[in-house]
């Protein structure tokens, strides 16, 4: 038996040698012809550099497409839709008054609760009503608000169930064919509900109505670049929306919201940070109209401090991740119109472009160790930033309350937004880690 095995290992080893002998000219053979083949060097092609220069100019192009897109949809709105509307229907007073309930829930907010109160009972409209929600405050708010029972305020005390489960209370103790939130650090222009009453007049399809939110008292300059901030990044990308129809986030210092609407599809959720952009998308989703009415003014708080600032922005920017991963099913989709094909990925954009601001100047900051153009991407950058101070401006002076301190600060807007962007990024991460954290509002000051 070993015999056999052995004789098996002779010839095996005999058969791989005469193999290798056989094979060795033929593989010899095929090294030199491939020795003789030029291949191109794609690196002096695809270079370190040359990525640097295509990933930045890729960046620049969507960000200044994004900037030039708002600018024409907001010139519309502003200029060419009045116009067109004006020549097709002539401008007429409203004849019936709509109902309108305002609902201002409040948690621990005694120090602006009575000034919010007092500016809702000066309003320039016959037919509306003032409820207030006090979500188990543990400050004298109940008290504040109590205050203003005999002028026909309506308080209500709860237990503690989130901002979410206050306007709820709200809207089922209101009498209002529609429901307006304001936040009770804020405080409405006498003028806003003739114009929210207007839209909802002109368009029997509309679900709802964001109002434009204000700074009030922007003193010191973090405020003033939030005024900012509100004037262009967020107005001005309301007013290119609301010409299609599908305005993404209500605010809730001023949402103006359909009662019968939000009885069909069920109220605010109280499963996200940013109910306001929640219970628009189900708005949408639902098939109604969104749009958006610049002189239907709120004026509101900001955060004074960098770190109240911070706490702010990782909210809204956490619950706008939140909301989008609740309707996947929107994404694109045109059975919901142009909320699904324009609208998400717009707001996809909007969450994007904070990764695309840091490109730029990341890009800027390597592209040296690679032997990239500075010249030009330095020049690329500056267009983007004159651009940027100009949109800015604009947004500025087509606001029915335009400001000459947003004007002059401007210029370091583009340096604000990518402080904002990288509070942002923060967000996202912690929002894709599943990171705990709780509802944390800025300090209260009283309104002016």
């Amino acid at each position: 038996m070993r015999l056999m095995r052995g004789t098996v290992r002779l010839l095996f080893a005999a058969a791989l040698v005469q193999s290798l002998v056989l094979v060795t000219p033929a593989y010899a053979s095929a090294i030199d012809i491939l020795t003789q083949i030029r291949v191109p060097d794609y690196s002096s092609i695809f270079n370190y550099a040359f990525l640097i220069e295509a990933f930045f100019y890729g960046s620049l192009f969507i960000l200044i497409f994004r900037l030039v897109s708002f600018c024409s949809l907001s010139f519309i709105y502003t200029f060419v839709a009045p116009f067109i509307s004006s020549v097709i229907k002539k401008k007429k007073e409203i004849d019936e008054f709509i109902k309108i309930s305002i609902i201002v829930p409040a948690y621990n907010e005694e120090v602006t609760i009575s000034s919010c109160i007092k500016s809702m009972l000066d309003l320039n409209y016959p037919s509306y009503e003032v409820i207030v929600v006090d979500d188990g405050s543990s400050d004298n708010t109940f008290n504040e608000a109590s205050k203003h029972s005999d002028k026909g305020v309506k308080v209500i005390r709860q237990k503690n169930t989130g901002k979410p489960g206050a306007i709820n209370t709200g809207i089922r103790n209101s009498s209002g064919d529609v429901v307006i939130t304001v936040d009770a650090d804020s405080k409405l222009h006498p003028d806003a509900l003739k114009w929210i009453s207007r839209r909802f007049d002109s368009n029997p399809r509309l679900g709802a109505v964001a109002g434009n939110v204000k700074i009030d008292k922007p003193t010191g300059l973090l405020k003033i670049l939030q005024s900012l901030e509100y004037t262009t990044a967020i107005n001005l990308g309301r007013k290119s929306q609301s010409l299609l129809h599908c305005v993404m986030i209500v605010p809730g210092a001023i949402a103006a919201l359909k009662t019968q609407v939000l009885k069909e599809i069920g109220y605010f959720p109280q499963d996200t940070f940013a109910e306001d952009f929640d219970i628009t998308m189900k708005i949408l989703q639902a098939g109604y109209h969104v749009e958006y009415e610049s002189r239907a003014i709120a004026f509101t708080q900001a955060p004074e401090s960098i770190e109240d600032f911070m706490k702010q922005r990782r909210r809204w920017y956490r619950g706008m991740a939140q909301v989008l991963a609740k309707y996947q099913k929107m994404y694109l989709n045109p059975r919901y119109g142009t909320a699904g094909i324009i609208g998400v990925p717009y707001m996809w954009l909007e969450l994007g472009s904070s990764l695309l601001n840091m490109v730029l100047l990341f890009t800027l900051l390597i592209s040296s160790l690679y032997g990239a153009d500075m010249n030009s991407l330095t020049s690329g950058m500056l267009v983007y930033w004159v651009l940027t101070v100009g949109v800015s401006i604009y947004a500025v002076l087509i606001d029915p309350k335009p400001g000459i301190k947003e004007i002059l600060v401007s210029p370091l807007y583009l340096f604000y937004s990518v402080f904002n962007d990288g509070v942002g990024i923060m967000a996202f991460v912690e929002e894709s880690l599943n990171l705990t954290m709780r509802w944390e509002k800025p300090k209260r000051e009283e309104l002016g």
